[in-house]
């Protein structure tokens, strides 16, 4: 897994887009994406592992707040913070996480389309895809 910032990357792929559903994944990069609107998102891309879509990276985006470039902290009511407990476990209040949490990790995660915009508009056709909404639960080999 690849741990960088976004202002590092040259040029990203197009954003894909699968059927809505809940797929096998695999965490395939961790980003501390730039500044926008007085907060610093992570972003995790993840690579569906299995199915006619085996192959395709699809991003899941969070709201921390970052201590240093590796780790930050998250509160109980984020969706980081609650998919963190639904695949690894359970932490108490505010606590200190590592973009590296979800490495080596199989989940199931659901996924959905982005079919408008922040305001509510339709995206055109071309515009639209898919992302990790939730992480539903790791996924271990026996």
């Amino acid at each position: 897994m690849c741990v960088m910032d976004c202002n590092a990357q040259a040029v990203r792929a197009p954003l894909s887009k699968v059927e809505s559903g809940q797929y096998l994944v695999r965490l395939v990069r961790a980003v501390k994406c730039p500044t926008r609107y007085e907060r610093t998102d992570l972003l995790l891309d993840f690579r569906i592992l299995e199915g006619i879509h085996e192959g395709v990276i699809l991003p899941a985006y969070y709201q921390v707040r970052w201590l240093d470039e590796r780790t930050f902290t998250a509160g109980p009511k984020s969706n980081y913070f609650r998919d963190y407990q639904a695949c690894i476990g359970s932490v108490a209040g505010k606590s200190c996480f590592t973009a590296e949490d979800f490495e080596d990790r199989k989940c199931i995660a659901t996924v959905k389309q982005v079919v408008k915009d922040a305001e509510g508009e339709p995206l055109a056709p071309l515009n639209q895809y898919s992302r990790v909404h939730r992480l539903r639960e790791c996924v271990y080999e026996e």
